[in-house]
């Protein structure tokens, strides 16, 4: 079915319209030196209590809860980013925590400052992303003066990206198509036109969702597969390959009746900052009836 550019730039429009004014205030606070399940040598631990956890929303409208490392420096006109990545790791009891490492350092770019003003920022280290359906409060383990914050993000409800489009509105978007590939054996492209959001202090992202429709029964199911990311060689451009085979993992729960019902079976997403002047390219096999959906995600406060 071919989608018109224009159609698809309303409707992202409407649907990020949509969650602003729908996702109220949720529960807020810190994340707070809580208790523990353990303790780490050399590591302070930090909770966020469960009177933080936001509300878990529907099945199509998740929320999502960013963890953010930091440390207050004292920086000059150049952009810092902390050293460091996370890890999860797991209990015996098969709960999950988070620790981040890191050296304290910072790194920057180097342009040059036109004074010597400096000011104290919070520099940020690399974030990660947690469901908020996880019902036991998360923890993260950080070195000593690692600050860690955290936000939420509401989602749309999901749309369908389209595999054909036609569109007579030329765009920075629509120029930059040309230099992707038009075709991968094997595969099904799949592209997405971002509209501009005017006027939005707040950060967005894009989930790619790819899936297949199959019948289910009363078992948990998700759709094996990953992506992998392609650069275009001498554009610094990239597109998404998700590879799969159809193949289909469940839970082996003993079902009280043959009962069966028809979904939308998704497995890896990818997440990705938006960008209106770039098409999103996804490239999925043409064999085993797949088609790809996404959502918009708008960031919360800081906390």
């Amino acid at each position: 079915m071919k989608v018109t550019f224009i159609k698809q730039q309303l409707a992202v429009l409407l649907l990020i319209t949509f969650f602003s004014a729908a996702c109220g205030s949720k529960k807020t606070g810190s994340m707070n030196n809580g208790t523990p399940t353990h303790t780490l040598d050399g590591y302070q631990a930090h909770t966020l209590l469960s009177v933080a956890i936001p509300e878990k929303g529907s099945a199509d409208q998740p929320v999502k809860i960013e963890i953010i490392p930091g440390k207050k420096m004292e920086v000059d006109c150049n952009h810092h980013s902390l050293m460091g990545e996370f890890e999860n790791r797991e209990l015996s009891d098969g709960n999950r925590y988070y620790v981040f490492e890191s050296n304290g350092e910072a790194v920057s770019t180097l342009m040059a400052c036109p004074d010597n003003i400096k000011r104290t920022e919070f520099v940020r280290g690399k974030s990660i992303f947690i469901d908020s359906k996880d019902a036991i409060p998360p923890v993260v383990y950080a070195p000593e003066g690692i600050e860690i914050k955290y936000r939420h993000w509401n989602s749309s409800p999901s749309y369908a990206m389209g595999k054909d489009l036609n569109y007579t509105l030329e765009t920075e978007a629509t120029g930059a198509l040309k230099a992707y590939p038009e075709s991968q054996e094997g595969y099904d492209r799949y592209i997405l036109f971002l509209p501009e959001i005017k006027n939005s202090q707040k950060e967005h992202k894009v989930e790619i969702i790819p899936g297949v429709t199959t019948e289910v029964d009363c078992n948990l199911h998700g759709l094996m597969g990953t992506f992998v990311e392609k650069n275009i060689e001498g554009w610094g451009y990239s597109y998404l390959v998700f590879d799969s085979d159809g193949n289909i993992r469940s839970t082996r729960m003993a079902c009280p009746d043959n009962t069966r019902r028809t979904e939308f079976m998704t497995g890896a997403t990818h997440l990705m900052d938006y960008n209106s002047r770039l098409p999103v390219v996804v490239f999925v096999p043409k064999k085993g009836n797949f088609s790809v959906q996404y959502r918009i995600w708008e960031a919360g406060e800081l906390k």
